[in-house]
């Protein structure tokens, strides 16, 4: 018999090695699938397709999204122990219908920007609207990943360089970006404002910090943003609300948009803003587009206008 609370571990323990964060809903899925399974078989596999979509299908009509995320979490789990030699049948995907689609966007006017920003110093303390500020304008300039931005250290910034290291990126990669230099500025002013210089700036210290001079955390900033956001007054519109990830799809589509209208070759841009954004598969990258209606709109007038030549 397995031990499957070792074999859970161990995967999640891989999955952190590899730049995924923490899951207890991933741990909880899993012990709930293999407290499943029989206690016996004939054979010697430890799971097959039909144990899989036995418990991905429970309870009866359940929504399609949750069964689709259900068995793309026990696939994950179970090409983890094909890759280490178990004996196990990894499930095929795409065997369960799913609702799931992704969100639209809310692409942001630099005006809106300015406006979030702005509502800080009414809502909040000193430092953190100095915090929020900062944060928000490094998205929305950078196209950054809001986890990349909260994992950043002071020594992660060079200022003489205007440069700033991912170190935690996304599967656990490593990139730099480039910082334009009035960004770089914000930044180094940031922290050097009394607020935040009093909480120490060591190159290991948190770039982003509370009042007590740990890292910010994901829910805090959210629910921040989620107070400018009322503040402000933004609406949602054509079916999309604001969200903080969407400052990252607002700096793809002006990045094409500024490419189509300036005259700049847009397959290389495009080439470069998917390397920008940490993308290791293009479709990513064209995913950010596909959803803008304008960077169409722009593309369709340049081409019709080469096809006038």
């Amino acid at each position: 018999m397995h031990n499957w609370t070792a074999l859970i571990d161990e995967y999640l323990a891989f999955r952190i090695a590899r730049g995924f964060q923490p899951s207890r809903k991933i741990e909880r899925l899993l012990s709930q699938f293999v407290a499943s399974l029989p206690d016996s078989r004939d054979d010697e596999v430890l799971f097959r397709n039909a144990d899989v979509l036995t418990w991905v299908n429970a309870p009866d009509r359940a929504a399609p999204s949750w069964v689709s995320a259900r068995l793309s979490i026990v696939r994950g789990f179970a090409l983890y122990l094909a890759g280490s030699g178990l004996p196990v049948v990894v499930p095929a995907c795409r065997q369960a219908p799913t609702s799931c689609r992704r969100a639209t966007p809310y692409l942001y006017s630099t005006s809106e920007i300015v406006d979030l920003m702005d509502a800080t110093d009414v809502l909040f303390t000193p430092l953190r609207a100095a915090t929020m500020r900062t944060l928000i304008g490094l998205l929305f300039v950078t196209g950054m990943r809001i986890g990349e931005t909260l994992h950043l250290s002071i020594g992660d910034l060079d200022t003489e360089q205007n440069t700033l290291t991912i170190r935690h990126a996304k599967l656990g990669r490593e990139r730099i970006v480039c910082l334009d230099t009035s960004t770089s500025e914000a930044l180094r002013a940031y922290l050097d404002a009394p607020p935040r210089h009093d909480l120490g700036t060591g190159v290991d210290r948190p770039l982003f910090v509370t009042c007590q001079g740990a890292a910010v955390c994901y829910s805090n900033v959210c629910g921040a943003f989620h107070q400018m956001v009322r503040r402000v007054g933004l609406a949602r519109r054509a079916g999309a609300r604001p969200r903080l990830h969407d400052l990252r799809h607002s700096f793809a589509t002006r990045t094409m948009i500024d490419a189509y209208r300036t005259g700049r070759d847009p397959g290389h841009t495009f080439a470069v803003l998917s390397l920008w954004l940490g993308h290791s598969n293009p479709t990513d990258t064209y995913w950010y587009l596909q959803a803008a209606p304008e960077v169409a709109a722009i593309a369709a007038g340049r081409l019709d206008r080469d096809q006038e030549w």
